[in-house]
């Protein structure tokens, strides 16, 4: 094959994820010949196949958030699979709910009701809860359950934490109230995982900034500790009328308060959800906010979002800042 047609389909390669990019998904390829030139790229790493048939550049892919990951990938599998019905935390991210940690090559499915639920190495299928008719919304433009289903399936399958994360996002991002998460939940009493998800919806917060803060603040929940106030304003003392915003704040119980904050250095690391280095300027400003916080004669808890997750590490942290137990 000539040299100038392998030019040809490069050149047409790169016209096809430029337009995938602006659409917000990866490539898909249906042709096997556009196919074998992505997977040599694959092979030099300058392309990366995070679903099958479904491509994206390496750079902008390293570029995106998790979430924008799977919303691109779930996109392309749409473009490829037309029929399909996202649900559950495909769903959760099409809605725009904050899913913890989504992984970009596995996407969920409605498979029918008489598809047993099973999962592969790239799909899982899950069985339709109203038969073969499985209604659907058209949301980030990809047909997906509504809003109600994919939130009740969540808090049914999640672990609390994830749960809760989603949950969260429903009252912040879309406007629902506790009262609603638990008429969605009620619509089908008898499926499995009600009763978890009717407990996750107990210590549901639309205060909480993000999906991070949720799930660290479930993780507190399981381990025993008393529940904190959220996104607590506190006055700047060198600047009176200035004020902080604060991730977690315990006041009762405690000799002097407590200021939890989600690791400074998650949030101001190498890159942003955009691929940009943070400036100094941005790191001197957070390092500046907790200098002025250690003048409110309270004890600066921080931690990472991995070290929240490793339990037995949290719980001795939290225990030895003072972090009051639940009776």
């Amino acid at each position: 094959m000539s040299r100038g047609y392998w030019r040809s389909v490069q050149d047409e390669v790169e016209e096809a994820f430029a337009a995938a990019e602006s659409r917000g998904m990866c490539l898909c390829v249906k042709s096997d010949r556009t196919r074998q030139l992505l997977e040599r790229r694959a092979l030099a790493g300058t392309v990366t196949e995070p679903f099958p048939r479904v491509y994206a550049r390496a750079d902008y892919w390293r570029s995106l958030s998790p979430s924008a990951r799977s919303l691109h990938v779930i996109r392309a599998a749409a473009a490829l699979h037309p029929a399909w019905v996202f649900c559950g935390t495909s769903a959760a991210i099409a809605h725009g709910l904050q899913v913890s940690e989504p992984d970009p090559s596995v996407v969920h499915i409605v498979g029918g009701a008489s598809c047993s639920a099973s999962r592969g190495k790239h799909v899982a299928r899950h069985r339709s809860s109203t038969g073969d008719g499985e209604k659907f919304e058209v949301v980030a433009g990809v047909k997906a359950t509504p809003l109600d289903r994919t939130t009740a399936d969540c808090l049914r399958t999640l672990p609390m934490p994830a749960g809760l994360a989603v949950a969260d996002s429903a009252l912040r991002d879309c406007g629902l109230t506790r009262e609603d998460l638990v008429g969605f939940v009620r619509a089908q009493p008898h499926a499995r995982g009600s009763r978890q998800a009717l407990q996750t919806i107990a210590w549901v917060d639309g205060r909480s900034e993000n999906g991070g803060e949720s799930v660290a603040r479930g993780i507190m929940i399981e381990l025993g500790f008393c529940v904190p106030e959220l996104q607590v304003l506190v006055e700047d003392p060198t600047h009176p009328g200035c004020e902080f915003r604060v991730d977690y704040v315990w006041e009762t119980g405690v000799a002097r308060p407590i200021f939890g904050e989600l690791d400074g250095a998650a949030k101001y690391a190498d890159r942003g959800s955009a691929g940009e280095k943070v400036s100094g300027r941005v790191l001197l400003a957070e390092r500046r906010r907790e200098s002025r916080l250690t003048l409110c004669n309270a004890s600066i808890m921080r931690f990472s979002f991995e070290e929240a997750k490793n339990r037995p590490f949290f719980k001795a942290l939290l225990e030895r800042y003072g972090v009051p137990r639940r009776e």
